[in-house]
């Protein structure tokens, strides 16, 4: 099957926007890390080549469960490329009854906290763009991601956890390097494990992923505005 579909691309050309938004600028968060495992791994599973296991080289994933690419025939436009063969997406978002019978990655962020950066200053005075004085504070932001992976057998759910594992542990260094994180790790991969539903057995492993990365933010006093008021002697009496 050939490639219909783009490899990652982490922005745009500069003359396609207008003006960066905030989100854009605000630097990482855990939110777009999460979009940002999930498309890597689409491109991945959307190209048989990538796959390493060979066990696993049908495993095409494709946007939709149904129809998922067009082409151009005299007759006109017609769907010609089979559906997706593996689902990718959040553990958050909607799962229908396919996901019962494909395999299935899902990308889930683990809980994430603060922690003081031991600097010789606790914070740094800075300007804002108004050219008011204002203080900058530093904490770091440690947190993780566990990517699941599904199988219909424990064969199925072993090497696709082992396919994701080596998939992010080739690019780690790449992700954050271009998204400016303190650091990426993939940790590992979790035994085989089994989940019990009314209907069936599933299996899956899980894949570890820790992350870090620097958050700063100004803050600016804002003095209050302050009333007069007026005190009589009859006002205490």
């Amino acid at each position: 099957m050939p490639n219909s579909f783009p490899e990652p691309c982490w922005g745009v050309s500069q003359e396609a926007c207008e003006q960066p938004s905030a989100f854009a600028t605000a630097g990482p968060n855990p939110f777009m890390l999460s979009g940002v495992f999930q498309r890597l791994l689409q491109y991945h599973f959307s190209v048989a080549d990538n796959i390493e296991e060979p066990l696993l080289k049908g495993y095409l994933w494709t946007p939709s469960t149904q129809c998922c690419a067009v082409s151009e025939t005299e007759e006109g436009s017609a769907y010609d490329y089979e559906p997706s063969r593996i689902l990718i997406k959040p553990s958050w978002s909607s799962l229908g009854p396919e996901v019962q019978q494909l395999p299935t990655i899902l990308i889930k962020r683990k809980s994430f906290r603060s922690e003081s950066v031991a600097l010789r200053n606790q914070s740094a005075l800075g300007m804002s763009e108004g050219w008011r004085p204002g203080e900058r504070h530093h904490m770091v932001i440690r947190g993780g991601h566990n990517i699941i992976c599904k199988g219909g057998t424990g064969a199925e759910a072993e090497l696709l956890g082992q396919e994701v594992f080596f998939r992010m542990l080739h690019f780690q260094q790449i992700i954050k390097k271009d998204f400016h994180l303190g650091s990426l790790l993939t940790q590992s991969v979790s035994e085989l494990r089994t989940r019990n539903d009314e209907s069936k057995t599933s299996f899956y492993t899980v894949v570890n992923l820790d992350w870090s990365y620097m958050y700063n933010w100004l803050v600016i006093p804002e003095s209050p505005i302050i009333k007069r008021v007026a005190i009589h002697q009859t006002t205490f009496t």
